[in-house]
């Protein structure tokens, strides 16, 4: 890839000879700029056919073995495709060159650039678990709305679904993750826990998804100790939404009725507790996210390594307000959380943007047989002309 100052010195170059990627007309509110990805493009198109694989992205450096199995994955799959890789969240991409070293660029530059390199077919695959808002976001706006409609309408294009797009998908993941889990999943004094992003805004039916692969693991274990969450989804919170700017009107912990809220991770633990006869003490809690790679969400929410490698001191800790982890608020209730598993080496809890060797969190992608789902959910329509569609039926009439 490229460094950045060499973009953007092409951006001046650009501006100032009115050529590259965008109109250097007068009418144009923004700079010209150039599309960095127009020259990976060029450099790098050997066939007919593109495979643009879309995730939501991270900073951290965990993801980078991840996403290179991914990109392997589908080279074995697709030989004779040229493979690109996006991400959905600008907020990612205008952070990842400085933590990684390594140049993202913004789906629509992609778009743009694999649109105007002559390619014939683009399939478009979505990494994300859910089909929530950026999954529909990038299918129904970017790739239906702007690339097959408004930019290149003579191209045709393949849809790829999401990791849990139906219900044998959501079977196929239980069995995986249970094989796995399966000897901590035998003792009852152990339970596993796994943290989903999950959609805030709860009209998205796509956070039912959760509960249903809670389910189907539950059904696997015959202890019932393992357990889904979000960090992002109300419902499925480590404790119920609490208003962080008026601590007084946080749901207080002291009576606090399970009942009321039974999807939330805090009711889940401790009805098992109480179900089982057990106290935190006596529990040990295996934590994992469940999120394509291993990133700001699994080191911060879920373990709190930050606060880790400052002070590993958690009597302060309060379990009703999202200041705190997962792993910090357990210990507080006095679970043993497993650090040595799958964890980030607590010597090395501090490292900014985590560290490329060395992490064993287990993240969806980091499991082969998890990643060849996105793979055959490609697969599976690649060799039927009829599920390739393009954007000319959506032109008005001459």
């Amino acid at each position: 890839m490229k460094q950045f100052k060499y973009y953007l010195m092409a951006a001046f170059v650009a501006a100032a000879t009115c050529t590259g990627f965008s109109s250097c007309s007068d009418n144009d509110d923004e700079e010209s700029t150039v599309n960095p990805a127009v020259d990976v493009v060029t450099r790098t198109k050997q066939h007919d056919t593109a495979i643009l694989l879309c995730t939501f992205g991270s900073t951290y450096n965990e993801s980078l073995s991840v996403y290179d199995d991914v990109i392997e994955d589908f080279k074995v799959k697709f030989p004779n495709t040229d493979i690109y890789m996006s991400f959905t969240s600008r907020t990612c991409i205008g952070r990842v060159e400085a933590s990684t070293g390594i140049a993202r660029y913004e789906l629509d530059q992609w778009l743009k650039a694999i649109g105007d390199a002559g390619y014939k077919r683009v399939a478009v695959q979505s990494l994300h678990v859910i089909p929530g808002e950026e999954y529909l976001s990038l299918m129904n706006t970017d790739v239906k709305k702007y690339f097959m409609i408004q930019w290149y309408p003579h191209i045709d294009v393949l849809k790829g679904a999401n990791l849990l797009s139906s219900a044998e998908d959501t079977k196929d993941v239980a069995e995986i993750l249970y094989k796995h889990y399966e000897s901590k999943l035998a003792g009852k004094n152990n339970i596993v826990l796994l943290m989903g992003h999950g959609n805030p805004d709860e009209n998205y039916n796509a956070n039912k998804k959760y509960s249903d692969m809670e389910k189907a693991l539950q059904e696997l274990a015959a202890n019932n100790n393992i357990f889904v969450g979000t960090v992002d989804y109300g419902d499925m919170l480590f404790f119920p939404k609490e208003i962080e700017e008026e601590p007084a009107n946080r749901i207080p912990v002291e009576g606090f009725d399970k009942t009321q809220y039974p999807d939330c991770m805090y009711s889940k633990v401790m009805s098992y507790c109480e179900k089982n006869g057990l106290n935190p003490s006596e529990v040990n809690v295996y934590l994992a996210p469940f999120m394509s790679i291993a990133g700001d969400h699994a080191h911060n929410d879920l373990w709190g390594l930050e606060a880790m490698a400052e002070d590993d001191d958690v009597s302060n800790v309060e379990i009703n307000t999202n200041e705190y982890s997962w792993r910090e608020r357990l210990e507080k209730l006095g679970f043993k959380v497993d650090r040595t598993f799958e964890s980030h080496p607590i010597d090395q809890a501090g490292a900014d943007h985590g560290i490329k060797d060395g992490c064993n969190m287990k993240a969806l992608g980091s499991y082969p047989e998890i990643r060849q789902i996105w793979v055959n959910h490609l697969y599976e329509n690649w060799n039927d002309d009829s599920a390739w569609e393009n954007g000319e039926d959506y032109q008005p009439e001459a």
